[in-house]
């Protein structure tokens, strides 16, 4: 009985001896590789601050060299562009072509106006030339004597403008000259003629006489 006791107590003896080493060594080793996540850190952390200097120290470099360049390039002068000086033969040669060409530009519209004038010119002169008696004629028919200027025995002539339009129209009929009392009458009687007047191709403008005789 003695013996297996003292055997029970030596082996436990021995497996807690195991542990105690155990325990031992585990957390030595523990504490080793504490110490080298340290040490790899403290590394890391130098080798960036390390990295950050150099940085600093290449954009230095740059930005002395950035200024070297500016002081060392010579400010460029710019030069004045001198405005030409316009030899005065050439403007005067200039100035006296325009003024030839407007003369020539005036003295051809003045030509087509007088052109322009002059056909219609013509036109009122061949129909006056052939027209005139005639309309001078119908007028005459169409007058009635006005009952107060035959009681006063009035009598003479009545000058009357007026425009003959391309429709067979007549406007703008005024009396130039002639007695009041033969106006109207004068008047009235164109307004009547005018139904049996030629026509026009363009609108002319006509200047009549008519007659108030007694009888």
């Amino acid at each position: 009985m003695k013996n297996k006791k003292r055997y029970t107590y030596s082996f436990l003896t021995t497996i807690c001896i195991y542990i105690f080493i155990f325990f031992v060594l585990f957390f030595s080793f523990r504490e080793i590789n504490q110490i080298k996540t340290l040490k790899n850190e403290k590394i890391i952390s130098m080798n960036h601050i390390s990295l950050i200097e150099q940085e600093k120290k290449e954009i230095k470099k740059e930005e002395k060299e950035s200024k070297k360049e500016v002081i060392e390039k010579p400010i460029e002068k710019k030069e004045k562009i001198k405005p030409q000086k316009k030899e005065p033969q050439k403007i005067e040669k200039v100035e006296k072509v325009k003024e030839q060409k407007k003369d020539k530009e005036i003295k051809e519209d003045k030509k087509e106006q007088e052109a322009i004038k002059k056909s219609s010119k013509r036109y009122e002169e061949v129909f006056l030339d052939e027209n005139l008696q005639k309309i001078v004629q119908l007028i005459q028919k169409n007058v009635i004597y006005p009952r107060r200027a035959r009681e006063y025995k009035i009598q003479g002539k009545v000058l009357v403008l007026f425009k003959i339009l391309i429709s067979g129209e007549v406007e703008d009929i005024k009396a130039i000259s002639g007695h009041r009392l033969l106006i109207k009458s004068a008047i009235e009687a164109i307004k009547e003629a005018s139904k049996e007047f030629p026509k026009v191709e363009k609108e002319i403008i006509i200047k009549v006489p008519i007659q108030y005789t007694l009888t």
